[in-house]
């Protein structure tokens, strides 16, 4: 009897903590904007020379930029200064982090990540190569690789 005391114990414990956990996330729903029309699409190449191509584009709101990583290694790709808060439709390897802002998760070699943007402004990225075991015996110069490019989205 007092085992299963205890267990329920525990049980209710971890429910609340993971209640409590819950509700200081935000829900990634409340970030996007389904009923943007989605108008063009822009590509950005993380080229594996230490390139993005182009480095700089700019495109109408509702717009989706799907960047296409050709880099040796995986990357993840960060927003520097001014941050997306806010996307249309279904962003493919975005998530938000701690401040709700989009960043990206891993995106493997030859794969793609994008994202439909609807905030007008000038929105900096940085595309960084994720170290690879490989890696380990190389400079960090040489492990860790910024590829920096921008995004400008014009005001309708």
């Amino acid at each position: 009897m007092k085992k299963i005391f205890v267990l329920l114990c525990g049980c209710f414990i971890l429910a609340a903590y993971a209640g409590a956990a819950a509700a200081g996330q935000e829900n990634i729903s409340d970030k996007i904007i389904p009923e943007k029309n989605i108008k063009v699409h822009q590509i950005i190449r993380i080229h594996y020379s230490g390139a993005v191509m182009p480095s700089s584009i700019t495109v109408q709101p509702g717009s989706t930029v799907v960047w296409i990583n050709e880099a040796k290694s995986p990357v993840e790709i960060r927003f520097e200064g001014k941050q997306v808060s806010l996307a249309c439709k279904s962003p493919v390897h975005f998530v938000l982090d701690e401040g709700g802002f989009f960043i990206s998760d891993r995106i493997p070699t030859g794969g793609v990540a994008s994202m439909c943007f609807i905030e007008p402004g000038e929105f900096n990225f940085v595309a960084r190569k994720v170290p690879t075991a490989y890696a380990a015996g190389l400079s960090e110069r040489q492990r860790i690789q910024e590829f920096k490019g921008k995004v400008f989205v014009k005001k309708e």
